[in-house]
Parts: structure tokens; sequence; C-alpha cells
């Protein structure tokens, strides 16, 4: 029977404040380094989000669903054909866009913070990490494996990347000639609480698979809790162990922590990159949104939005940024 753990620290709350997000609209109108960050990111989102091809959708007898088609018009009281074509063409996009934005947010954002770009063959000694940065007055080499989203991870690529760790970390150590390895899992969007958790389990089997290698635990990823005379296996987001010579950490972090970590803990990253994407969109001269959406939840991020004051953001560049703020955390208050 499968092990059951409990989550709770895990999936505790991602938050943004209002106050939170006024602060760091006002630090980007006064500010020139921020300022010249993101609009730096922005240029090179929009650059990047041009060259993307994108296939066309096709009623190719495939590619669309028929019996969706019709439950879908019936549920939205669509009667003519021609009403559907935008709403294909839009969900078709948004599934080739997915699998192309995982590489520009690789390629884009943690340059922007001081890593580097590793790019290696698959199943290689470094095919596991998309970025790196060291850090010689600790002698630690930050590796990180950008996540797409909450869902991405498979059982096959839990078991890939928990090999890797395990079998590599001491020679990625050597190729960065340093004594300590920081590996994180990092989710590109969303909370831990929306995650699959199978980015955690691969922390987990990490864990195991170095434990049976003799490593020493300094800090385990599962602590057994008491819950009302209950044990509990509590799963925790990263271990530390160690040999005689070398430490490595393997943690798992989500949205706007996972930012922060690339940031160097500056908890304003998440920010930044969201400013970023709404100012890829400026060449578009962005109107606000209307008052009454029809998307569960956009409401919320409107009335979020008509409380923010920038000088520099329009209006509907605001709305853009909040909406892409309430991605990274599980709400805005």
């Amino acid at each position: 029977m499968p092990q059951r753990f409990d989550f709770s620290i895990i999936s505790e709350k991602a938050l943004a404040s209002t106050a939170e997000m006024q602060s760091f609209l006002t630090k980007y109108d006064t500010d020139a380094p921020t300022r010249q960050r993101v609009e730096g990111l922005a240029q090179k989102f929009a650059s990047r989000f041009d060259a993307i091809n994108v296939n066309q959708p096709k009623i190719d007898g495939k590619s669309t669903n028929p019996f969706v088609l019709s439950a879908f018009a019936r549920t939205q009281s669509i009667s003519m054909v021609s009403e559907l074509d935008q709403l294909i063409a839009a969900a078709k996009m948004f599934s080739s866009l997915e699998t192309a934005l995982g590489r520009v947010v690789e390629d884009v954002v943690p340059s922007s913070y001081g890593w580097s770009q590793v790019h290696s063959e698959s199943h290689s000694l470094l095919s596991e990490i998309d970025s790196a940065k060291v850090q010689r007055s600790s002698s630690t080499v930050f590796l990180a494996a950008l996540k797409s989203g909450p869902s991405c991870i498979n059982d096959s690529m839990v078991s890939q990347i928990a090999n890797a760790i395990a079998t590599h970390w001491e020679q990625w150590a050597d190729n960065w000639k340093v004594n300590n390895v920081h590996y994180i899992v990092g989710m590109n969007y969303s909370t831990g609480k929306n995650s699959n958790k199978k980015d955690w389990h691969i922390v987990r089997l990490a864990a195991e698979k170095l434990s049976e290698k003799g490593l020493a635990f300094s800090e385990p990823c599962i602590r057994q809790i008491n819950v009302k005379g209950k044990l509990k296996l509590q799963a925790q987001n990263r271990f530390k162990a160690s040999t005689d010579q070398k430490n490595i950490t393997v943690e798992v972090l989500q949205g706007r922590n996972f930012w922060a970590a690339i940031g160097d803990g500056n908890s304003d990253t998440f920010f930044e990159v969201c400013a970023a994407l709404a100012l890829a969109l400026s060449a578009l001269n962005p109107s606000p949104l209307p008052d009454a959406p029809i998307t569960v939840g956009l409401d919320k991020v409107i009335s979020h939005a008509n409380s923010l004051r920038s000088e520099k953001f329009e209006t509907g560049a605001i709305q853009w940024f909040t909406l892409f703020v309430r991605h990274f955390v599980d709400a805005i208050h």
C-alpha cells in the first residue's frame, strides 16, 4: 500500500496583498534600476513571443472533438458554427503556446538575474539542469530545473530527475569546483497548493536513493508528526545531506517562492516578471477589462487592479499585471 503524506507545509497558502503590489508599482515608477530590469525583461519576452510559430487550428477529424463541440455549443447557447471559430482557435493555440513557452522562460528570466543557462544533450551529466549560479563565497552551486506548470511532471520524470540527482550530484560539485550543491525543482507559476505534488516526490525519491548510498541527513524531507494522537508523515520542502567532503540540498519551490530564489531572495522578483509580461503587451495599447467578465475570479482581479495606481502603467496594463500576479499565488488580498 503506497504511503500517504501530509502536505500541509507544501500546500501552505501563497498570498499577495494589494499593499505589496502598490509598493512594487511605486518602486517601478521611482527606482531606475528596477524599471530598467523590468523593461529589459519585457523586451526579451516580446522578442521571443513574436518569434513563436503557432500552428493554426484545423478541422481535420482529429484536432477537435465533435462531442465536445456539441456540448460546448449547447451549454454556451452558441447557434452558429462561425461563433465557434475564435473559441476553437484560442483553445488550440493555447495548447501549442504552452509547449513553446517553457523554453522561452528558461531562456529569458534566470539569465536576467545572473544565472547561466546550462545546455546539454538528453540523458547526459547535466541534462536535468536548466540554469546554474555559483556563489564562490560559500563554495555553492545553485542549480535549477524549471518546470512549466503545476501538473506537468509525471511519474517517469520523477524517477528520471531523482536518479540524475542521486547519480551525478558529486560530479556537479566537481564540474563547478564547489563543495556544496543546492538543487531546486522550480515551478514557473502557480503554487504548492495547486501542484500535483510530483515535484515534491522528486525530492523524496532523491532522498531515498541518497540514503541508500549512505549519506548523512541533517534535514529530512519527511518528518513524523502527531496529529490528535495519530502519527502522520509530513512532507517538507527540502532535505540536506552530506558525505565527508560535500553537501547537497534539494528543494521544491513554486511560483512566487521559486522566482524569489532566482532573484537572490528578493520577494519582488515575481512582481518584476509579471510587470514585464504586462509591458510586453504595451504595443497593443491594452484596454481595461470589462466590469462583468465571464471567467470566475476575473471580477476580483479587476477589483484589485482598480485599487492600484502608477505613473508609468496605464489602467489596462495594471489589470494585466494583476491578472498575471494572481497566477503565482492562491489569493490576492
